[in-house]
């Protein structure tokens, strides 16, 4: 496991920033589909997108925390959690664009 862990530490670095570029583009489509008041939604979605920062800080520390630390499971449940995350706002997207 710990020769895959300098690999996966750097597919998760790419995998946030593509999580946190989709999640930057999901959240106003989110929140106008749900949120009739243009004010409210423009507000919701700056938080939406505040949030996204603390979740981008989450996801490195423990990618981070499990590479330096050499526990390899660690780095995979990051990989699995960021991953997750990507495919559920796509299929949101999807969603929110069929509607």
């Amino acid at each position: 496991m710990n020769d895959y862990l300098l690999p996966l530490f750097i597919l998760n670095l790419i995998l946030t920033l593509a999580d946190a570029a989709i999640g930057y583009h999901v959240a106003p489509a989110l929140m106008r589909r749900f949120t009739p008041d243009p004010e409210t939604a423009e507000l919701s979605v700056r938080g939406m997108r505040t949030m996204l920062g603390g979740v981008v800080a989450l996801y490195m520390f423990f990618n981070c925390l499990g590479y330096f630390r050499q526990n390899g499971v660690m780095v995979v449940v990051v990989t699995v959690v960021v991953v997750v995350d990507m495919v559920a706002q796509l299929v949101v997207r999807r969603r929110i664009g069929k509607g």
